[in-house]
């Protein structure tokens, strides 16, 4: 539900919209989604973004920042990965706080043969002759996403990121495309913010209980699900207090792995949080409870290890001994009291792994 990766050989333009419209984006030479971030043993929800060009309007700061920048020399062509750029983007990495792809070759390609299943431009900005920023996109068919920009740190006060971002979409626009895709932001994590201050007029979210697109006008707490989930699972474990019954809700170490290459067909289990329910008569595992918020419902879970670590040691708040994956629903409810009576009552929890 949370996480899936593709690894299409080849890719239409076509294709790529119908990815990007689902809340995908590229990562190498493969195609990805998430709703989970995970930052400083934290989860985040991830929010995707996009901006409808035919509503897009140059707004004052893209303005200010063209007379700031009127000197330098603006190039947009297919993208080539030398040896300058690589450079510009080693420099880059000494200027940043936060972990990213070893080169620019691994981050578009995965360091691979050359080829990309992408088709992807670039916007190079020049002081004289002197490369001092560059940015990458993917053109589909009526479509674009923005995948990566970086720029030489002596030029930080320029604003190069937010205006390579900027010329990206100009460009779009001129090309009569109609969505341009920067990616998610997450709340609460101020670092991707500055994607909403491009567009922001016409900004949409992708939420994915609605399986749509909204203006992000109407965007409100409501739609940060990892806070939902939380939530939920909180008013759960109160509700099994008054019956002696111990839980523990736990953060999942591995609630990405459908995101990695080589798990991507088995359907692991996802969840970012959820309920362990304590008892001994349990040597692999109890019974698992998530909070599902596309269905809105509780959902009491068999699951199975895929591995098991022997080493891994457990601080009270994350857990990542096993591997897991879901290997049947037992029952599920949106009502929680419904639930809490479903388990407490009609469910003999000695024969619940039977």
């Amino acid at each position: 539900m949370f996480g899936k990766i593709d690894l299409p050989v080849s890719l239409l333009p076509s294709e790529l919209d119908a990815y990007l419209e689902n809340g995908w984006f590229r990562m190498g030479q493969s195609i990805f989604t998430c709703n989970v971030l995970h930052f400083n043993r934290k989860f985040y929800s991830a929010i995707w973004l996009r901006i409808p060009l035919n509503n897009y309007q140059t707004d004052s700061t893209f303005k200010k920042l063209c007379k700031l920048n009127a000197n330098f020399d603006i190039k947009i062509q297919p993208a080539i990965i030398d040896q300058e750029k690589e450079d510009l983007y080693t420099l880059y990495k000494t200027g940043i706080r936060f972990e990213t792809a070893s080169s620019l070759t691994d981050l578009l390609l995965d360091a691979g043969n050359g080829e990309s299943i992408f088709n992807t431009y670039e916007v190079c900005i020049y002081d004289n002759s002197k490369l001092i920023a560059a940015g990458f996109f993917d053109l589909g068919d009526k479509s674009a996403a923005g995948i990566v920009s970086f720029y030489d740190p002596q030029y930080k006060k320029h604003s190069l990121g937010k205006y390579l971002i900027y010329n990206k979409i100009e460009f779009c626009k001129k090309q009569n495309l109609h969505y341009f895709y920067p990616g998610y932001f997450a709340p609460n994590y101020s670092m991707f913010n500055y994607k909403l201050d491009i567009g922001k007029s016409v900004i949409e979210f992708f939420n994915i209980k609605t399986n749509n697109w909204h203006s992000y006008t109407t965007f409100s707490e409501n739609d940060i699900l990892i806070n939902e989930i939380e939530r939920k699972l909180d008013a759960l474990q109160q509700c099994f207090h008054p019956f002696g019954i111990q839980t523990i809700k736990l953060k999942y170490e591995f609630y990405n792995a459908n995101n990695i290459p080589r798990f991507r067909n088995l359907e692991l289990f996802d969840y970012p949080e959820f309920v362990f329910i304590h008892s001994e008569k349990f040597s692999t595992f109890a019974p698992i409870i998530v909070y599902d918020v596309v269905s809105e419902k509780y959902r009491l879970l068999k699951c199975i290890s895929c591995f098991f670590d022997e080493n891994y040691m457990s601080d009270g708040k994350y857990y990542g001994a096993n591997l897991m994956k879901i290997e049947k629903e037992l029952f599920a409810d949106e009502d929680i009291e419904t639930f809490l009576a479903i388990f407490v009552s009609k469910v003999s929890i000695e024969n619940l792994f039977a």
